[in-house]
């Protein structure tokens, strides 16, 4: 089974809220593709398993617990969900 996480922010590159931040923030996600020069794909488990897809990552840090995607316009933050 793929890995959840929960979405801790999502910001836009000028470190203010994204629109979404305030609706999404807290939501379990799956997410389908982080790989960096492609779009980042990821299903809102929480909300009827809509998909989401942005501009295309330019860098990814992965941490034990936290996972860091900056895409062309945003920049997100998830936390992996306990079980």
């Amino acid at each position: 089974m793929s890995q959840l996480y929960v979405i801790e922010s999502i910001r836009n590159l000028d470190g203010t809220a994204h629109e979404r931040e305030a609706q999404r923030k807290g939501q379990r996600v799956e997410i389908l593709n982080c790989t960096v020069g492609q779009a980042l794909l990821l299903v809102y488990r929480d909300d009827y398993n809509k998909l989401l897809r942005t501009s295309p990552v330019t860098n990814v840090l992965a941490g034990a617990s936290e996972l860091v995607v900056w895409t062309q316009n945003s920049e997100y933050t998830f936390r992996k969900a306990v079980a």
